[in-house]
């Protein structure tokens, strides 16, 4: 028997530029906008997310641009030059921007879970045995690379530039955040969920340093890449980019429950079934080499006696008759 890995199931290493479950990743932030706008309960959750975090974005920046502007661009200048005001702007907007994250962490989290649950089941893939994510997980600190992203979350600043920067250098990481909601639900390993991203298993400072890791024709990446670009968006993009990014992330998990599941859980379970067989057909290798020795014992007889005599040729014709017989019933 072939390989079963190599026949039903198409290897992690060659996923290929084709993506492996069939579109491009990359799409998926941009079909998530329209999306939410053809479906009310979705409208409606990003709507209330929309409304309260601009207004709180807008009373925060207020708030700093009266009390922390101008003290802060004496800092950078004492003879308050033009140039010292204009960081001092870039200044304020980050630093309104990273407290309104905060300060709207625990609703924004809410509001995915809600929205990747509705979509999956939209689509009608959200089955009984899917968990939702905790709250306490997703807000956990340490997210993956949690160095590498807090040091380069001052790019933010730049408008655009800065935003497609730290999206590039963070796109394998953001992905695997936001698809992990689809890990979590269907209960997959953190040995398997490296196994998925990277193409074999590779601890967070590991794949830091390898360049697949940077790689933007890794899927995870592409999709990375593009939820980075949306949420890096000035003003709105904090605000409802982890939204629309959940239900881009849950358009992802359903195509590839439509293809038939992540290719690393296809390609254990092809292992798996490979070792089952080669243990299931054992006893039958060990009969057979036994039956092979009968024979050869027989034939050695008969052609010590007379290779071209009439007992000769029966005893070899008995031998077979009774390989051949006990072969069958085993099989």
């Amino acid at each position: 028997m072939n390989s079963l890995i190599s026949k039903g199931t198409p290897s992690l290493h060659k996923a290929v530029m084709k993506h492996r479950y069939g579109k491009d990743p990359i799409f998926y932030p941009l079909r998530a906008l329209s999306y939410a706008l053809s479906h009310r309960e979705l409208f409606w959750t990003v709507l209330k997310v929309a409304c309260v975090g601009i207004t709180v974005s807008i009373i925060i920046l207020v708030i700093l641009l009266v009390t922390a502007l101008q003290p802060q661009a004496q800092a950078i200048s004492s003879n308050l030059e033009w140039w010292a005001w204009l960081i001092a702007v870039f200044l304020v907007l980050f630093e309104a921007g990273l407290i309104s994250v905060l300060l709207m962490s625990v609703s924004q989290s809410k509001a995915q879970t809600k929205v990747f649950t509705a979509t999956m089941k939209i689509e009608g893939v959200w089955r009984e045995d899917m968990i939702e994510q905790s709250m306490a997980k997703d807000l956990n600190p340490m997210k993956k690379a949690f160095i590498v992203r807090i040091l380069t979350l001052p790019l933010q600043i730049i408008p655009f530039i800065g935003g497609a920067m730290y999206s590039a250098i963070n796109a394998t990481f953001i992905g695997w955040d936001h698809m992990d909601r689809y890990f979590d639900a269907i209960q997959l390993s953190p040995k398997l969920q490296r196994v998925e991203i990277f193409g074999h298993e590779l601890s967070d400072c590991r794949a830091l340093c390898n360049p697949a890791t940077y790689d933007l024709d890794n899927d995870i990446a592409r999709f990375g890449f593009f939820c980075g670009i949306v949420e890096s968006a000035p003003i709105i993009g904090f605000v409802l980019g982890p939204v629309t990014n959940a239900i881009a992330a849950a358009l992802f998990a359903c195509d590839i429950e439509h293809s038939g599941g992540l290719l690393c859980l296809r390609e254990e379970e092809a292992q798996d079934e490979e070792t089952n067989y080669q243990a299931s057909r054992g006893p039958l290798n060990a009969l057979r080499e036994k039956g092979e020795k009968a024979l050869q014992f027989g034939e050695s007889i008969a052609n010590n006696e007379n290779n071209d005599s009439q007992a000769s040729r029966y005893l070899k014709k008995k031998a077979r008759e009774s390989i051949v017989s006990t072969l069958s019933k085993k099989t």
